[in-house]
């Protein structure tokens, strides 16, 4: 395995998402319903970014993204968007501590296949098209761990229908990822997130599976995940800061569940990204700061990106109790490997979470604030 060179110097930054403003949301049904034409949509879609990117700008913010405005769904606009992949309409289902996620599905109409035609391609040239010299933009896509689940919790459960074995999908799967940051590289991007909050769950049991059985399971699983993220990073362009948000889910301010950080510290450690961003809003459920030290040892080019300001509710914290946290994780890890950020976006899906807009900048300003007394620098550590 290649331990890349250190290249995220940020202090601060956010995971991604944004809440919609109202005309987008109401733009999300009209476009579905036929009510307004896609044209129309990207128009309403492209105003909102401009306005949202001023706004991160004027915020403090030196890494930009468009919100996930050109998506109703985290993870599932990207991959609906794949050559192979068909959509089922209101064909995924999740319990997120009660509430029910119920979202458009997917299913293999063919082999999986990259689209060079993808449309976050030309969402990113716009974005970076309105994004200032000295700012950077950065996209934010699933990484390709949903498409290796089976059972309870599988996001493509037909794959066996189109190939004739386990290895050809994962083959396939790697190509897809490699010709997309190959793409994505090709047209200036050079910040791409991989979301990832599949990795808590790896270990959770599967109904109707028990001991060894459930342990083999784990472990073939953990394996393929690492061989996949390994190679689509080691093969990614040096210059290009690859990171990782891992988290427990997130919709209407309400978690999936899962283990804490220690349950796969065993994966993390394998993985050579620049920059891993984990909630630590609630350490009761997250858990301490001690993996960070497992995977520091073998990733030492690493950043944390320690998500302490909550995002699932409008509560404001308190800036010392943000920074004592912070001395707790240099406990383990050198303040040069820490930064901040909010615990995850504020709006992995169009419905957004349980705040308002002016709370949600509340949260950016304490972050960006808490950050510059800490480190003593506007948002960059300088080497």
């Amino acid at each position: 395995m290649t331990v890349r060179k250190h290249q995220y110097f940020y202090t601060y930054d956010t995971v991604g998402s944004f809440l919609r403003p109202e005309k987008l949301k109401q733009a999300y049904d009209q476009v579905d319903s036929g009510e307004i034409s896609p044209e129309e949509f990207t128009e309403i879609q492209h105003d909102a970014t401009k306005e949202l990117v001023k706004k991160e700008i004027a915020h403090g913010l030196h890494v930009v993204s468009d919100g996930e405005y050109n998506r109703k769904n985290f993870f599932i606009d990207f991959l609906a968007d794949l050559k192979g992949v068909k959509v089922v309409p209101d064909g995924f289902k999740l319990n997120f501590s009660g509430q029910e996620l119920v979202d458009d599905g997917l299913k293999l109409a063919g082999k999986i296949e990259y689209n060079p035609e993808h449309r976050f391609f030309t969402d990113y040239e716009f974005l970076q098209s309105i994004t200032p010299a000295g700012v950077q933009a950065k996209v934010t896509i699933p990484a390709p761990t949903p498409l290796l689940f089976e059972g309870d919790f599988a996001v493509i459960s037909n794959y066996r229908d189109f190939y004739a074995s386990r290895e050809e999908y994962l083959t396939d799967i790697l190509k897809i990822y490699q010709q997309t940051v190959a793409h994505f590289y090709e047209l200036g991007l050079r910040y791409l997130q991989l979301d990832d909050p599949w990795l808590l769950g790896v270990t959770l049991p599967i109904a109707g599976m028990q001991g060894n059985e459930n342990g083999a399971r784990v472990e073939k699983l953990e394996n393929e995940i690492v061989s996949l993220i390994q190679q689509i990073i080691e093969t990614a362009p040096d210059d290009m800061i690859i990171a990782t948000h891992i988290c427990r889910g997130n919709f209407h301010s309400a978690s999936l569940g899962g283990g804490t950080y220690a349950s796969i510290t065993n994966i993390l450690q394998q993985l050579p990204y620049d920059a891993f961003f984990m909630e630590y809003d609630d350490m009761q459920a997250d858990g301490d700061f001690e993996p960070l030290a497992r995977i520091h040892r073998a990733q030492p080019q690493a950043v944390f990106v320690l998500g302490l300001v909550t995002t699932k509710s409008p509560q404001l914290e308190a800036k010392q109790n943000l920074q004592h946290k912070i001395l707790q994780a240099m406990d383990v890890v050198p303040l040069h490997n820490l930064s901040l950020s909010p615990q995850c976006g504020f709006a992995s899906t169009k419905e957004g979470n349980d705040l308002n807009e002016k709370q949600q900048w509340d949260k950016i300003d304490l972050v960006v604030q808490t950050a510059r007394d800490t480190w003593k620098t506007d948002a960059c550590r300088f080497d």
